[in-house]
């Protein structure tokens, strides 16, 4: 992927990089008429431009935001589901290829020594939530909803949630995110630590304007060691956890209850194409 423009817009398959100025970088989502569900080659090309942006002398600040009405339905399962019923005799193969794919992409996140915003422009799940914890800030439109139906299809909890959503939000609070699919509201989100500030729906692209405008008004230096100090005391503990978390997701994958959950996915995929 070329990166070399300052103005230009580069298209990747199903994901736009605007570069808006040196120091701006804009990552959208661009698959609205799958719900920006993220699949196996959209989870490769953002933890490319994440590794780009990050050694970037003089980009400062990256936003992330969706096209269409979603942010992010989360993993697009056809991919997983595809390649778990297609091919049950290299099972181990394609589990340990999407072990290693998540844990470069949540790293990727994890490791990034910029300024990153997540611009939630409608309903994000799965792992579009999971990570905003890993975030800078959260701005959220008011149309927003925040779901990980991870139990529902009989998955655990990645993104560093187990550890960074009990942190924010306290431990039975996010217990009924995790554990017991409740879906939240912006508003909701925003009182549990999730989300920075609330945003009217019919007036989110001029704030968010407004938003990178402050934040690039700062002073550079400062605004990188900040956050790179604020980032050193759990940098080490947040990859153990991305560890742990997909050791777990990886075990839940080899269980009936998933298999299930993926067969019953993938005829009810089928149902809405005839």
């Amino acid at each position: 992927m070329s990166t070399t423009s300052r103005t230009s817009h580069i298209l990747s398959k199903n994901i736009e990089l605007i570069k808006k100025s040196s120091s701006h970088w804009e990552l959208i989502l661009n698959r609205p008429n799958k719900y920006n569900a993220i699949t196996s080659d959209m989870y490769d090309g953002i933890t490319q431009i994440l590794n780009e942006a990050a050694k970037d002398e003089e980009l400062v600040l990256l936003s992330m935001t969706g096209k269409g009405k979603f942010y992010s339905s989360g993993t697009d399962l056809s991919d997983p589901a595809k390649a778990f019923t297609s091919a049950p005799d290299d099972m181990e193969v394609v589990m340990e290829q999407a072990i290693t794919r998540l844990k470069d992409f949540i790293e990727s996140f994890i490791n990034f020594p910029k300024i990153l915003i997540a611009f939630i422009n409608g309903p994000a799940i799965g792992i579009s939530v999971t990570t905003l914890g890993l975030f800078d800030g959260v701005y959220a439109s008011s149309s927003s909803t925040f779901a990980l139906p991870f139990t529902r299809t009989a998955q655990s909890a990645e993104g560093c949630s187990s550890y960074t959503f009990p942190s924010l939000m306290g431990s039975l609070r996010a217990k009924e995110i995790l554990l017991f699919d409740r879906e939240l509201n912006a508003q909701e989100a925003q009182q549990r630590g999730l989300v920075t500030q609330v945003i009217e729906e019919n007036v989110f692209e001029q704030e968010k304007q407004k938003i990178c405008q402050q934040i690039l008004s700062l002073p550079k230096g400062s605004l990188l060691a900040g956050k790179a100090l604020i980032q050193k005391w759990n940098i080490d503990q947040l990859k153990q956890v991305n560890v742990e978390e997909l050791n777990t997701l990886k075990q839940r994958w080899t269980t009936d209850e998933f298999i299930e959950a993926i067969t019953n996915f993938m005829s009810t995929r089928k149902r809405s194409k005839l």
